[in-house]
């Protein structure tokens, strides 16, 4: 009879078996893996893009915040009269801005 390494799994014949336990494994790894790709993975995705796009915009909001007192306290600078002044025409920029706004609603629809 001859030498076998131990643990080696032979049929009747003394002849080597194939490796079925280690193609089992990688054939139910290959399954839990497609199955990961089709379920899961769009979901991580999803939610990726959800929380870097809160990111952004809360980024964007204080950019915007920010430039807006830069502006306002460099139109200070600029322009003579004192603060009064630039409180007004930010004022009227502002009341510009929402008459603008105002004679584009939708008249037609009610809020009830």
């Amino acid at each position: 009879m001859a030498e076998r390494p131990p643990g080696e799994v032979t049929n009747d014949e003394g002849e080597s078996e194939p490796h079925w336990a280690g193609s089992l494994v990688d054939r139910v790894v290959e399954v839990v893996q497609r199955i990961r790709s089709v379920t899961t993975q769009p979901a991580v995705t999803a939610s990726r893009g959800i929380v870097y796009g809160l990111v952004a915009a809360v980024c964007l909001v204080a950019a915007l915040v920010l430039v807006g007192l830069g502006l306002f306290r460099l139109a200070d600078l600029v322009l003579p009269g004192g603060s009064w002044f630039v409180h007004l025409c930010a004022g009227g920029l502002f009341c510009l801005l929402g008459k603008l706004l105002w004679s584009r609603r939708s008249v037609g629809r009610s809020v009830r």
